[in-house]
């Protein structure tokens, strides 16, 4: 397997091309977590300013330290150079941009504010730098994992699964929904995660309707349907899964949806592989609800892509939705999470993760117990 250092050699090898694709001189990177894919520092600030001749990643005074010890680990990297931010990031970046002498600088549209825009806009009158909005530069190299990226998922996906038997023994007749969120990001401490991936959810009985419910002051009930949704971040890799169970005996309608959305997510699963469109994994699961009369109680998207943020490509979801089109490719990690929501009677959504392999996919989170009835200890 590569080093680090040369993982990331690649990339920025990869990105290059890109650049030069786009008609490009260089491209200023302010997204934080395509500055963490190019360059493995994780921040709460930073920018990284990447042309054919020079790399240069720049932070202010609290990650010095790290940054440095960043450009130490890739001596193959061209010219990769820290930059300490002195009056502002802003003003930095304007000062390594004339410093350059680039005429076409791309910009991450989709994530600089429109009031940075016209400040570094009206900065560079006159310098003969021109700022060019551009999208998914970035974000299209990260779309198919390596091999690293791939070991770092399934050591985490081993982890998240390991932690619904845990879970689900937290789900009681008598607890509220909060008692019960908080039970399970302490058992994602515990499993090892370096945080949790998203606020957990915990939605019992009419709440489990509600795809994103926040968890209330609401206590479980005997026969109510119980969805939990949780994930972690495991060496800054997000996963991510969903159990609806029951406490004690399910009525009739509660196995019935149960049933539909695992069918449904199993038709899902069975469909991916390499040159399948995201669109048509959708559409499998799509058809199974239908058969049992529930296509109107699937409102979201089948899943979405994982990797340092909890949503991003590929979007697994309807013909013509933006990005849904995509040709899955060996290395594409997302979730496979088909749902119905009946309000005033409770919904059901059954989540894991997967990657695309040569002759189909992996279901990382396989060993996760998929029942609609929770621990025998907890009924």
């Amino acid at each position: 397997m590569s080093s680090p250092a040369d993982t990331h050699s690649v990339r920025y090898e990869a990105l290059c091309k890109e650049i030069d694709a786009s008609k490009l001189d260089a491209l200023l990177v302010t997204h934080l977590p395509n500055l963490t894919y190019l360059t493995g520092l994780r921040s709460s600030a930073g920018a990284v300013l990447v042309s054919a001749s020079v790399v240069r990643l720049i932070v202010d005074s609290r990650y010095l330290t790290v940054a440095k010890g960043v450009a130490e680990s890739h001596p193959s990297l061209r010219s990769l150079e820290v930059v300490l931010v002195g009056q502002s990031y802003d003003e930095e970046i304007y000062r390594e941009l004339v410093k350059l002498g680039v005429a076409r600088v791309g910009i991450e549209a989709a994530h600089f504010t429109v009031q940075r825009w016209d400040w570094l806009v009206k900065r560079l009158a006159g310098t003969g730098v021109t700022l060019m909005p551009v999208e998914g530069v970035v974000e299209d190299l990260r779309l198919l994992k390596d091999r690293t990226e791939v070991e770092r998922f399934r050591t985490a996906a081993a982890l998240l699964a390991g932690a619904v038997e845990p879970v689900l023994r937290a789900v009681r007749s008598g607890r509220s929904e909060r008692e019960i969120a908080a039970d399970v990001e302490m058992q994602l401490a515990s499993a090892g995660f370096d945080d949790r991936a998203f606020p957990t959810i915990v939605a019992s009985g009419p709440n489990s309707a509600l795809p994103h419910a926040q968890p209330s002051r609401r206590c479980v009930e005997c026969s109510d349907l119980v969805l939990v949704d949780f994930g972690g971040i495991y060496e800054g890799y997000h996963v991510d899964l969903s159990r609806t169970v029951c406490v004690g005996e399910p009525t009739d309608e509660g196995r019935r949806l149960h049933e539909a959305v695992l069918a449904a997510q199993t038709a899902a699963i069975e469909t991916v592989r390499p040159g399948v469109r995201a669109s048509e994994v959708d559409s499998a699961a799509r058809a199974i609800l239908a058969r049992y009369d529930l296509a109107e109680a699937f409102g979201h998207s089948t899943g979405h892509g994982l990797g340092l943020e909890i949503h991003e490509a590929p979007r697994i979801g309807r013909v013509g939705e933006p990005g849904a089109d995509v040709v899955l490719q060996e290395g594409m990690v997302f979730t496979i999470e088909p749902g119905v929501y009946v309000p005033g009677v409770g919904g059901v959504r059954i989540e894991d993760d997967v990657v695309v392999t040569p002759n189909g996919c992996d279901v990382l989170t396989a060993d996760a117990p998929r029942g609609l009835a929770a621990d025998s200890d907890s009924t």
